[in-house]
């Protein structure tokens, strides 16, 4: 009978350690540049969310393990599921990419901006919890774009003998420059979740030119190194060995959906033979990618595959606004991988660095006992952070239109940085907008035309004042 009620208690407690019942909430930790530049100043007097405390729900949320897992298998309680438009674009080497339009739901200043989605691993826009984060941001005034991971969708075939990757950034590329083609007015704000967090950073630090076409980035819950990544992957540590099984079966099933293309004579003949039948054997993502991957790729290793598919090297390129957010219980990106955006949120102008004490990996619930709201904090704090954007761009008072107006010739930038891309040069059509200072100078200066010389020399002396106070309260601001 001892022996019965020791094994109760001791169930008990192990249950009470795994759910962390007794964790206490805490506010988000933030890094970012000391001294900070008048835009994170302003991004954080706009978004309370990140002074709050993130409380996750009573019973189980504060368990890295269960938000995951709820996560994946639940997505969100009572999920909304907005209609929205497939747009199907055909790719230089013959594949289809896909993407899901969501229009928002009233008309407004936001309804300019676009928010600009790339998915995690082997995930769609028929995902539950990317679904309804685009119903909230609707209801919120955006629209919203979410990319479709070539392969991933069931409904979809292939047209080309390849599929997604880790860091390729050509499907999320094409997207960004048809949504620019279909609506030219419309702002991105690009936001990347996991793996796709990964692909969005790495697509804005490939080139200034990337970055042009978008006001900011948002990634969440991304593992930055895929090396490094990997070898934690295979630990059983935190039981990291276990979901990365989960996560090879998901990918083994995404290449059996579409094994006669990818496997079959064209695909040969393109990129040269695969070893199928350990493809299909593996019990990990590296052994997928060492007998699949790094084949079609023309890699010789994973390990060159990984470097050259991961977003830390990239990051020092990046110059526009950035938000990048880690659960510290996140059981798929452990503490050890969040140097590289701590490091560069400490020493860039324009970036904010997130950590929480609860979330897991994408999970994020709150609120309840038992049943969490079905708005989780992450997509709370996503809007609050693309409204704050939005609003400064409104104003003219983003970096890169300071920057536009502070220098209004490319050449006197530094164009050089380590891996060869140049310091942000931007000149968009947001520069071309006129603040109501310029307008009415200019409106005044129309009107003076029919003046005498008297008058226009008098009206030039006021204007020359004015541009003098003008300047004076910009280099106040700046």
């Amino acid at each position: 009978m001892d022996i019965f009620w020791i094994l109760i208690v001791t169930v008990f407690l192990l249950v009470l350690r795994l759910l962390q019942v007794f964790s206490i909430p805490e506010t988000p930790k933030l890094f970012y540049k000391k001294n900070c530049t008048p835009f994170i100043d302003a991004v954080l007097k706009s978004c309370p969310i990140f002074f709050n405390v993130y409380k996750p729900t009573l019973l189980w949320g504060k368990s890295g393990h269960f938000q995951t897992v709820i996560h994946v298998k639940m997505g969100r309680t009572q999920p909304k599921w907005p209609d929205g438009q497939r747009h199907r674009l055909p790719m230089s080497d013959g594949a289809t990419m896909s993407y899901d339009l969501f229009d928002p739901q009233e008309v407004g200043h936001r309804a300019k901006f676009t928010l600009a989605l790339c998915p995690g691993i082997a995930n769609s826009s028929e995902c539950i919890y990317l679904r309804t984060f685009a119903s909230y941001a609707q209801a919120h005034g955006f629209r919203v774009a979410i990319l479709n991971h070539l392969g991933a969708l069931p409904s979809e075939k292939l047209t080309s003998p390849r599929i997604y990757t880790y860091g390729g950034t050509t499907e999320y590329g094409h997207m960004i420059d048809h949504l620019l083609q279909q609506y030219p007015e419309t702002k991105i704000l690009a936001a990347g979740f996991s793996m796709g967090g990964n692909i969005v950073t790495k697509y804005l630090g490939e080139s200034i030119e990337n970055q042009d076409k978008v006001l900011c980035g948002m990634s969440v819950c991304q593992g930055y190194e895929i090396n490094e990544a990997k070898d934690l992957f295979m630990q059983w540590e935190n039981c990291r060995r276990v979901y990365t099984y989960f996560m090879t079966r998901k990918q083994k099933k995404i290449l059996s959906r579409h094994r006669q293309l990818l496997f079959g004579e064209e695909a040969e003949q393109k990129c040269g033979k695969c070893n199928e039948t350990n493809a299909f054997r593996a019990t990990s993502l590296v052994a997928i990618d060492e007998n699949y991957s790094c084949v079609r790729l023309g890699y010789s290793s994973a390990y060159e595959y990984y470097k050259d598919h991961s977003s830390a090297y990239c990051l020092n390129n990046i110059k526009i606004p950035m938000l990048f957010m880690n659960s510290e219980d996140d059981p798929l990106v452990p503490p050890a991988l969040i140097k590289y955006p701590k490091e560069f949120a400490e020493n860039h102008d324009h970036c904010i660095f997130m950590t929480t004490k609860h979330g897991g990996h994408l999970g994020y619930f709150e609120g309840g006992i038992f049943v969490p709201d079905n708005v989780t904090w992450l997509d709370r704090v996503i809007i609050e952070y693309a409204d704050t954007v939005s609003n400064l761009y409104s104003q003219g008072r983003l970096p890169q239109q300071l920057m536009s107006r502070s220098s209004p010739q490319n050449s006197d930038l530094d164009m050089t940085c380590d891996s060869g891309i140049g310091m942000m040069g931007n000149v968009t059509s947001c520069d071309l907008d006129l603040t109501m200072n310029e307008s009415s100078s200019l409106t005044l200066r129309q009107k003076s035309k029919n003046e005498s010389i008297e008058e226009r020399k008098e009206e030039k002396k006021g204007s020359l004042k004015k541009g003098s106070l003008l300047k004076q309260a910009t280099s106040y601001v700046q």
